[in-house]
């Protein structure tokens, strides 16, 4: 019988991608491909593949849909970092994707904001990340390279971000958000063993001095 243990784990983030030919001077629109679900390497207790149920039963998407920030670099502790929003209701799954429309800030209002549009408007910046977070895993029966996957079945985006390079999808925050975490449900095969808990503890640990 699958048992389930339940772990704090911080906010992640996943590459994603804007789609240049919807931007729209006028309206200083651009649509966004948030997440496709590719599986991605994940270790917080110990090493897997994470893939992201694109399901719409399994994505929360309130959060974006009620006007998600859209940031400069994953940066939630500055208010000049907010240099657009996902505009309300754009927010989609349809089993293959998420995709959502974002907007940029008007250039009297923010400048700064104003010259990173152009910039994606000319193709000069083309990649976007999102933050969200899971609240629970099951098991699958998919082995790669020996490491197991885990599927999101419950999970949440709140917030895109604009970003230089496509992050290391493996990566999660680095900044003061790491610490604020939330817990997951991990639906596993069997019980989870000693050796699984002590890897989240060192985990916890690990997260809390990296900063």
């Amino acid at each position: 019988m699958p048992q389930v243990v339940t772990r704090d784990l911080p906010p992640l983030t996943l590459r994603a991608a804007f789609a240049p030919s919807t931007v729209n001077a006028e309206k200083r629109t651009v649509d966004v491909i948030w997440s496709t679900g590719a599986k991605v390497l994940r270790g917080f207790w110990e090493p897997f593949w994470e893939e992201l149920s694109l399901d719409p039963k399994h994505v929360r998407l309130a959060r974006l849909n009620d006007g998600a920030p859209l940031l400069d670099t994953h940066n939630l502790f500055e208010l000049r970092a907010v240099i657009g929003v996902v505009e309300s209701g754009s927010a989609r799954v349809d089993g293959k994707h998420g995709t959502a429309r974002v907007r940029f800030a008007k250039p009297e209002d923010d400048p700064a904001a104003d010259a990173i549009f152009r910039k994606v408007r000319d193709g000069i910046i083309q990649n976007i990340s999102v933050g969200y977070r899971v609240y629970k895993f099951e098991k699958t029966e998919d082995v790669t390279n020996k490491i197991p996957t885990r599927r999101a079945v419950d999970w949440e985006p709140f917030e895109v971000s604009v970003v230089p390079a496509g992050e290391d999808a493996a990566a999660g925050f680095r900044s003061a958000q790491a610490l604020s975490t939330n817990p997951c449900e991990i639906v596993t095969a069997a019980a989870a063993s000693p050796l699984e808990l002590a890897d989240a503890d060192r985990l916890r640990f690990a997260y809390a001095h990296s900063l």
